[in-house]
């Protein structure tokens, strides 16, 4: 088996720490990463350091408390970075919202990605020697060499690369779920004993009984003892590891997302070395997405209908020699490394196929194999169903939203604007790193800032003149009053405060509620740098329009007054380079 080796490496002062960790990083190693990096976070270090080049496979689990501990030392001032040099382990790691910090060398990683540094000289610690530490160090378990009564870590002498290796044996290579099974019961108790804790989002309680959920007495008068422990704690490691799947499975709401996710997963769970999602497009199944695997090298593949209803109601997982294929195909698909193919159903329809690659140990997938990675299948199937309706909800409440965005742009003279301010909008978020989770709400609050105006008077919109004081009351309540529509009409919390808080203005004057600077959400102070642009580029009946470099003069001469300067500069930039262009705005009169 691929042992797992955990390195302590001195990489600077007491607020500096590194850390190799080579091998297999799967599910049960949970645990032990939640306990290097807590321990990182109390110690309030300013630097730490990743070394994952000799890093084989990278659980979904593993990388998820490592992207939330990124997170949580960027809060406190510090930095994480990563040496990493697998593909497969840096897709893995990365998730598209979590900006991490990736280097190819440890050198880079400690130097901040300047020029190379002199590497530090690295002392493992000798096999059953007791380290020059007060903590005892056990089998399996991560005990930092820091001095328990210190504030600070130590450096120096023996203490400067501390080893801890995972008690399996030599020479074979296995999935990380399958090295979890062969650790003794001994190390369980050491690691329950020293972190004395669960992990949030425990399955239930009955998952730790190895009795209630499986049947085996005739298992038990066939084969040793020995054997039917491995089995049983194979059996309670998969359940653990499928219900935390399936949580996160479920927690996603796109099924693009789900996919990547699902993908990801299938190599590190399934210990494979790629997987390719077909998607069925009318009959054709097209390679939609890859991973360790480029999907564009890939031909479409053709199925008759016989063949298509036989793998429907067939087995999940099998072979792809079996599949009715063509030889052009079949070699195709080989040359691709591609061995193993499940069909991917909704209901009576198959959606898609799902291609495994060959197995990472160099063996072919054994019955425990198939059986764990069917019900994976069929776990993502559930939530791909679900992630479909939600998509289906949001194309009908769209749907709705533009019908509205019809009725505000005819009765204020706004026709096309809403297009140009959510367009902007849009662009400038992404720049700024707006939720993603909250992106769609922005939008939808962009395109329905006005809501409220359907209550104004056309004679009001429309007039020519200077408005009285009377008639810009009625205005400004527009806020307030499309605010409470989108409530009745049961959009979201942040929909509603971006509505309601698009006139406020960063000097505290604007309305209803005058709020000031950072205490407007950030939706609100970009919806109105970019709505003032929209509106100064188009003419008005009491005024005429401005030309883009104008109305951008007139942006930046008020920041920090009506407008955040921050966003300002955001959006200048984004204008700026299509003047540059010489690319006209939308709308824009020159």
């Amino acid at each position: 088996m691929t042992r797992t080796r955990f390195e302590k490496l001195e990489i600077g002062g007491a607020d500096s720490g590194g850390f190799r960790i080579s091998g297999k990083l799967g599910f049960h190693e949970n645990e032990k990463i939640k306990q290097l990096t807590q321990e990182c976070l109390k110690r309030e270090l300013k630097q730490v350091v990743f070394d994952f080049s000799e890093l084989t496979s990278l659980g979904g689990g593993v990388a998820k408390i490592l992207r939330g501990f990124v997170k949580d030392l960027r809060k406190m001032g510090g930095e994480v970075t990563f040496a990493v040099t697998s593909s497969v382990i840096l897709d893995f790691l990365q998730d598209g919202e979590t900006n991490i910090r990736i280097c190819s060398t440890l050198d880079e990683a400690v130097s901040g990605g300047a020029a190379p540094a002199a590497k530090k000289e690295e002392k493992a610690a000798q096999p059953g020697a007791a380290p020059e530490s007060d903590s005892a160090v056990q089998d399996g378990v991560i005990l930092m060499a820091y001095d328990s009564g210190s504030d600070q870590p130590q450096s120096g002498g023996e203490q400067e690369k501390e080893v801890v290796e995972e008690s399996v044996e030599a020479g074979e290579t296995e999935t990380a779920l399958q090295a979890a099974v062969e650790e003794d019961a001994g190390e369980e108790e050491i690691i329950s004993e020293i972190f004395n804790s669960k992990p949030s989002g425990s399955p239930p309680e009955w998952i730790d009984d190895p009795v209630s959920p499986f049947s085996l007495t005739e298992e038990i008068e066939t084969k040793d003892v020995k054997e039917l422990n491995r089995k049983l704690k194979r059996r309670i490691l998969e359940l653990k590891t499928l219900f935390s799947i399936s949580a996160d499975f479920n927690s996603i709401r796109e099924r693009k997302k789900l996919l990547d996710i699902f993908l990801l997963t299938s190599i590190a769970q399934g210990g494979v070395e790629s997987a390719v999602f077909y998607e069925n497009k009318e009959g054709v199944f097209l390679p939609a997405l890859g991973k360790g695997i480029d999907e564009e090298e890939l031909s479409p593949i053709e199925l008759s209908d016989d063949e298509v209803e036989r793998i429907k109601w067939g087995r999940d997982v099998f072979e792809i020699d079996s599949m009715s294929l063509s030889d052009k195909t079949k070699s195709g698909l080989g040359e691709a490394g591609l061995e193993y193919v499940c069909p991917f159903n909704q209901g009576e329809e198959m959606t898609g196929l799902i291609f495994l690659g060959k197995r990472l140990a160099g063996r072919g997938m054994q019955k425990e194999d198939f059986e764990f990675m069917q019900i994976l299948v069929n776990l993502a199937k559930g939530a791909y169903s679900n992630a479909q309706m939600f998509e289906r909800e949001n194309e009908r409440t769209l749907g709705i939203v533009k019908t509205l965005i019809s009725l505000i742009e005819e009765n204020t003279m706004l026709k096309g604007t809403s297009e140009i301010v959510s367009r902007y909008v849009g662009m400038v978020a992404k720049n700024m790193n707006y939720p993603e989770e909250n992106f769609k709400d922005l939008i939808y609050g962009t395109v329905l800032r006005d809501m409220g105006m359907v209550k104004v008077s056309d004679l009001i919109v429309r007039s020519p003149r200077e408005l009285s004081r009377e008639e810009w009351q009625i205005i400004k309540k527009h806020p307030e009053d499309g605010a409470e529509m989108l409530r009745r009409m049961k959009f979201n919390n942040h929909v509603v405060e971006v509505v309601l808080s698009h006139h406020e203005r960063f000097n505290g004057e604007g309305y209803p509620r005058g709020l000031r600077g950072k205490k407007i959400p950030l939706g609100a102070r970009l919806i109105s740098v970019v709505e003032s642009y929209a509106a100064m580029i188009n003419e008005r009946p009491n005024r005429p329009a401005l030309s883009g470099r104008e109305a951008l003069d007139t942006l930046k001469e008020n920041y920090g007054l009506r407008y955040d300067r921050e966003v300002v500069n955001q959006f200048a930039a984004v204008i700026e380079k299509e003047i540059a262009k010489s690319v006209q705005p939308s709308g824009a009169v020159s």
